[in-house]
């Protein structure tokens, strides 16, 4: 009888332990699509080639920013130092996204959109992607 509870036990003290690594995957994993969306959106604004066209792939940009912000308030525990180093960059991406990036295309320079978007902008993406470990991504060498 013993033996039989303290094989229950450590089952369930083994199921423990796994949650919380699935669930940081998954968080991983979630911020990694998000981040992937968010760019990709923005990316194909920048070849927008109307004003309706740019709502439409902004309100795309807004919607992955949103999921990828909520993603992170999730990440508590043992990955909240990597969640909270993501988003010193993260929160730089989106300043530079909605203060020169979004405006400038609005206002037609999409080449000057462009070379932020190929410069800092993958820079601070590559650098969120190997924070974050996503297996795919951007990565100095990625193409957009």
């Amino acid at each position: 009888m013993t033996t039989i509870r303290l094989i229950a036990a450590t089952a369930l003290l083994g199921i423990g332990a796994v949650f919380p690594q699935v669930s940081w995957a998954e968080s991983k994993s979630d911020a990694c699509v998000a981040l992937s969306e968010a760019r990709n959106a923005l990316y194909w604004m920048l070849n927008a080639k109307d004003k309706s066209a740019l709502d439409e792939l902004n309100a795309k940009v807004q919607a992955a920013s949103a999921k990828l912000d909520s993603v992170l308030v999730t990440m508590t525990g043992p990955d909240a130092k990597v969640a909270a180093d993501f988003k010193v960059i993260w929160e730089q991406f989106k300043t530079t996204r909605e203060k020169e990036i979004i405006p400038a295309l609005y206002k037609g320079n999409a080449n000057d959109a462009k070379k932020i978007a190929d410069g800092v902008q993958l820079s601070r993406v590559s650098r969120m992607w190997d924070i974050m470990s996503c297996k795919a991504g951007f990565g100095s060498s990625a193409s957009k």
